[in-house]
């Protein structure tokens, strides 16, 4: 079982359409409309019932409501047991106290372009996430192309921390994902000194052909799992710095949804999302799954 908690606000129809192409076998959904107070010091005021003030919240909260329950049927046909929620307050605030109190495995939202500089400013809801979740984040900008399934990219260093969020979403057992690319970037000349395990460090310090026999003997092992599960698979290993070799292959495969751990790729040492994780939600048009343990 999948928790998941869907951010309902004027984009939220892709995150809603990844929560059903995605197919997970079984999930928990819970909807929630955050309120944003219209005072400029952001607080709630106790007025009276007929004062123009609590007319218009009275409003904006019917609407909320109604929009809460369109979400909800439009996700009726996934067979998701699905309970909504509404609250006053800021909105990415919200979303982890309320994701963190259930608690939920992937906080789920909407996101769109800010501005004639486009995905190089995505709303403020997407970069509080991204600063202060703990848990995993789906991010979605666009629709997945297809029905008949999603088709992905997933990044992975191989790093011991990459490898236990592989294991996590084979946990949640998506069912809806029909092509999968495993990604591995060898950035030799511009990676800091190894941190870490140290099977990673011997990676970076040992000869690169025997570095690049290792990756794709690993990201091999990883398609034959995929496979098994019943989905296409391909291995990609290029030279290049993560950001660029991410950018490339999501052209090249024309995929929905990037996966990738909420540190590594890198061997950066992060307490929180690494460099390629935050530049990925944050600063690019694909679609984005980070995933936490």
């Amino acid at each position: 079982m999948v928790r998941i908690v869907a951010g309902i606000d004027d984009h939220h129809e892709n995150a809603l359409s990844f929560l059903d192409r995605l197919r997970f076998a079984s999930a928990d959904v819970r909807l929630l409309y955050v309120i944003e107070s219209l005072m400029p010091d952001k607080s709630f005021p106790d007025l009276g019932p007929n004062h123009p003030l609590s007319v218009l919240m009275a409003e904006i909260e019917q609407q909320s409501e109604a929009k809460l329950a369109a979400a909800a049927s439009t996700l009726a046909p996934t067979g998701y047991p699905v309970q909504t929620e509404l609250r006053k307050g800021d909105s990415a605030r919200c979303l982890i106290e309320f994701a963190s109190s259930w608690p939920a495995d992937i906080i789920a939202v909407g996101s769109a372009q800010k501005g004639q500089w486009g995905s190089l400013f995505f709303g403020s809801v997407t970069k509080a996430l991204t600063a202060g979740a703990e848990q995993s984040i789906l991010i979605a900008k666009s629709p997945p192309r297809d029905q008949a399934g999603v088709s992905a990219v997933l990044a992975t260093d191989h790093s011991p921390y990459c490898d236990a969020c592989i294991e996590r979403f084979f946990s949640w057992e998506a069912n809806g994902v029909r092509r999968m690319t495993v990604l591995t970037s060898l950035d030799r000349g511009t990676a800091p000194q190894p941190v870490g395990s140290a099977e990673a460090s011997e990676r970076l310090t040992g000869s690169l052909p025997d570095v690049k026999d290792h990756l794709r003997a690993r990201n091999e092992e990883l398609c034959l799992r995929f496979r098994s599960e019943g989905i296409e698979c391909e291995s990609v290993l290029v030279e290049d710095h993560p950001q660029s070799a991410i950018a490339q292959t999501m052209s090249d495969t024309e995929a929905d949804l990037l996966l990738l751990g909420a540190r590594g790729h890198g061997f950066w040492d992060r307490i929180r999302l690494g460099s390629v994780s935050h530049y990925q939600v944050v600063a690019t048009p694909h679609n984005v799954l980070v995933i936490r343990v």
